[in-house]
């Protein structure tokens, strides 16, 4: 497997909780800049650890992720790591117009000679109150906005598009995109309905933090879809996301987990208003298709909208948490289920910041104990 970088620079100043939004009254620009400059001495080490790729990702109105704009960020990455492949996974497609994310990404396309990977994401469920986009339509949004991104890379005359969200009479990119046909585009697998549209349309898939069996069973709709459409997906078409933390022994890992993991991946999310979330989740926002439940959406100032059922759950499966042995035991077990050609790791605990020195660290023992075997070992 190759071994990805998932770099979110969290802000090294005090830590805010489960807040949001956080205000921005508690953010200092000279924390801001140390962030973002030891955050790319991060990239630099997990490079020199062995990492293959650097990847970031679009996140709005909180200090875990200081990514409203993950393009600049790898730009900047593209410009100081000249050989490295740089994935944008992803951006939040159905609150930004997707012929302006196409002329953006094929202009960073170009910036880095054509190394760009990308993801196209309905977003977490927090995405949907930045802008208050309607979540019942995320997913028709996103679909529709990555085909038309696809043809604005591959149309080569002007051209017109009337679809039902996305409507625009003249289109003509410039510059064109390096890489023939575009880029490789990648869409999340965390619900059945993303892996059966990736597999319909050719793409890449990325699971985010699930169990290895949900993995599973969406990794089949994929395979199926992807056969009825006429194409075979390998393990180079199929990534996974987790967090990661290493210590020399289980005893010390697990006490920094016990820690700093907080209430866990839904924490992100957990002060903006819970009936809120709870009702985006029933809507299946989210690149996980989170749902957490069943509860009344009165007072939720939606459009209205048909009773539509509750999408199914997500699993989120425990992170890689131990010592070096412990770690490649679980990135084997989960490779055995879901065999994906490309692992992305986020390096900490979800919720808490983790301090510099010590992602230093783990990326260092990463590097040493942990990457030689996942790039060398047939599983």
């Amino acid at each position: 497997m190759d071994v990805e970088f998932f770099q979110t620079f969290a802000y090294l100043g005090a830590d805010h909780g489960s807040s949001w939004p956080a205000p921005s009254s508690l953010c200092k620009p000279d924390t801001v800049a140390d962030t973002f400059n030891l955050g790319f001495d991060q990239c630099a080490a997990a490079l020199e650890a062995g990492f293959d790729s650097l990847n970031f990702a679009e996140h709005h109105y909180s200090p875990k992720n200081l990514t409203p704009n993950p393009i600049i960020l790898a730009a900047v990455a593209g410009q100081r790591f000249t050989d490295t492949p740089i994935g944008v996974f992803g951006t939040d497609l159905p609150i930004n117009n997707p012929v302006r994310i196409a002329e953006e990404y094929a202009t960073l396309d170009n910036l880095l000679g054509g190394r760009l990977r990308v993801a196209m994401l309905r977003g977490t469920p927090n995405e949907y109150l930045t802008y208050f986009d309607n979540p019942w339509e995320s997913r028709e949004r996103c679909e529709e906005g990555t085909l038309l991104i696809r043809r604005c890379w591959t149309e080569t005359e002007p051209f017109g598009w009337e679809g039902r969200y996305y409507r625009f009479r003249n289109i003509s990119i410039w510059p064109r995109v390096v890489q023939r046909p575009h880029p490789r585009i990648l869409v999340s697998a965390n619900s059945p309905d993303g892996a059966e549209f990736a597999g319909r349309h050719g793409f890449d898939i990325g699971f985010s933090y699930m169990t290895a069996e949900a993995c599973r069973r969406n990794l089949d709709l994929y395979h199926q879809a992807a056969v009825e459409a006429g194409w075979t997906p390998t393990a180079e078409n199929v990534q996974y996301r987790h967090w990661v933390w290493l210590a020399e022994t289980d005893a010390e890992a697990e006490e920094v987990n016990a820690r700093h993991a907080g209430p866990g991946l839904f924490g992100l999310f957990a002060a903006a208003s819970p009936e809120t979330m709870m009702a985006i989740g029933r809507c299946g926002a989210g690149m996980a298709g989170v749902s957490r439940g069943q509860e009344d959406l009165s007072g939720i100032a939606f459009p209205d909208e048909p009773p539509r059922p509750a999408p199914p759950p997500m699993t989120v499966g425990p992170p890689f948490v131990g010592s070096p042995d412990t770690v490649i035991a679980a990135i084997a077990e989960l490779h055995g289920v879901v065999g994906p050609g490309r692992l992305e790791l986020h390096v900490g605990l979800p919720i808490t910041p983790i301090p510099h020195e010590s992602t230093m660290s783990v990326l260092k023992l990463l590097g040493e104990e942990v990457g030689p075997v996942v790039h060398s070992e047939a599983w």
